[in-house]
Formats: structure tokens, C-alpha cells, sequence
């Protein structure tokens, strides 16, 4: 008698990485596991062009499941914590509506004993943390022209 194969699902996430001119868009789809997510972090912050970005998107739009509880999330910050030696000016930004993820992220990243050393921010679509991004960046020129006349006058 032959055997029958087994039906199961397997779950992949797909997590695309594009470096764009002031920094990275992470587009994440399918079921998310804590340990893909976090090699995605280390993959961008091990990249040389990490020291001259100044914002990553993470785009969860996508994602049917995810695996990203608190111990993952804490173990987030304290990366981030390390990575800002050297990039302290990156802006770290979240795009989804799942209700869980939301809660978990202000929770930890926002409210939490490890808040993170980035700007942190959540936004339900990706034209609204584009819009926040454009305005944030604007804002950091115009604080950097200060600076500068500030110390040359």
C-alpha cells in the first residue's frame, strides 16, 4: 500500500528589503515568526549603509500571523539599544492594523522599562508614515542648519 503524503502547511514569511535614499522599507507578508523578524533587524543593522539612514519602515500590511510576543519584542529593544552607537538618528516605523501587534508594540517599545532608543512610531497605513517621515526628516535639516550656524556664528 503506498503511502500517503502528508497534507500540511508551510508557513513562510517573505520579508523584502529595499534600501531607499534616506533609509529602508521592509515589506513583511505571510506569518511572521520572532526569529525572521529579528534576523531581518540584524541583516539591515549589519549592513554598512546602516549608519547613514535615518528611518526604517516596517510594513506588516501583509502579514496573516506573527509570532511576536514580549520576550521577542524586549530582545528587540535591547538590539536597537546596541545598534544606536552607530546610528542614533534612526527612526524606527510600524505600519499595520493588526490589534495584537499594535497593543504589543506600544507596550513594549512605546511604554515599556525598555524603551527603545529610536523614535518609535505606529501608523495603520503606509502613505501616513511616509507623510510623518517627510515631515520628521524636514525637521531634523532645518534643526541641523541651527546647529551649524549656531556653532560657526
Amino acid at each position: 500500500m503506498p503511502l500517503k503524503p502528508l497534507r500540511s502547511a508551510t508557513i513562510i514569511m517573505t520579508c523584502e528589503i529595499v534600501w531607499e535614499h534616506k533609509g529602508v522599507y521592509k515589506r513583511l507578508s505571510g506569518h511572521v515568526s520572532a526569529d525572521e523578524f529579528v534576523r531581518s533587524v540584524e541583516t539591515i543593522q549589519a549592513d554598512p549603509r546602516f549608519d547613514d539612514i535615518r528611518y526604517v519602515i516596517n510594513d506588516f500590511s501583509a502579514v496573516t500571523g506573527h509570532e511576536l510576543d514580549e520576550d521577542m519584542l524586549i530582545e528587540l529593544a535591547a538590539i536597537q539599544y546596541g545598534a544606536q552607537a552607530s546610528n542614533p538618528q534612526v527612526r524606527a516605523v510600524y505600519v499595520g492594523t493588526d490589534p495584537r501587534l499594535t497593543q504589543r508594540l506600544e507596550s513594549i517599545l512605546l511604554e515599556g522599562p525598555q524603551h527603545p532608543v529610536y523614535r518609535v512610531t505606529l501608523f495603520e497605513t503606509l502613505p501616513q508614515a511616509r507623510d510623518w517621515l517627510q515631515i520628521e526628516l524636514a525637521k531634523t535639516w532645518r534643526a541641523g542648519l541651527t546647529d551649524r550656524r549656531g556653532r560657526a556664528g
